[in-house]
């Protein structure tokens, strides 16, 4: 079995190539868990519900034109769509390093929130409309 580290992730918001400011990323994908257990059952049964997909990134902050800051603070609430993008290798996918991208909203940014002596981050998370899709070409 192959074994890999994430060393070079690439992530996209919005058209904006962050990746140069990224500490972590994570691609969640999760659905309700139905209950659909009728009389007589001798166990639990279940369904997968609707998906409730989300990015969730950590930036070490910047400021300056064309970074995190100057990104994110546009779409801040303002209820339009844009489009994430996080690779496992760079911008060569391929089927040994997906892509992943959804279509996302922005409902909660903290532009600052760091200690004095601390590196200043920002951890967002990205809630998407229907769901990621995952591709290999």
């Amino acid at each position: 079995m192959a074994k890999t580290y994430i060393r070079n992730a690439w992530v996209r918001i919005n058209s904006v190539d962050l990746s140069d400011h990224v500490r972590l990323v994570t691609v969640n994908q999760t659905a309700d868990e139905l209950e659909v257990t009728a009389m007589g059952a001798y166990g639990r049964e279940r369904l997968g519900g609707l998906r409730d997909d989300s990015f969730s990134i950590e930036f070490y902050q910047d400021w300056a034109s064309s970074s995190v800051d100057q990104t994110l603070a546009p779409l801040m609430g303002g209820g339009s769509l844009f489009l994430v993008e996080v690779a496992t290798n760079g911008t060569a996918i391929s089927a040994t390093a997906p892509k992943w991208s959804g279509t996302a909203l922005l409902l909660s940014y903290t532009p600052i929130g760091d200690a004095v002596g601390e590196v200043a981050m920002a951890t967002v998370d990205f809630p998407v409309n229907g769901t990621i899709n995952r591709a290999t070409a």
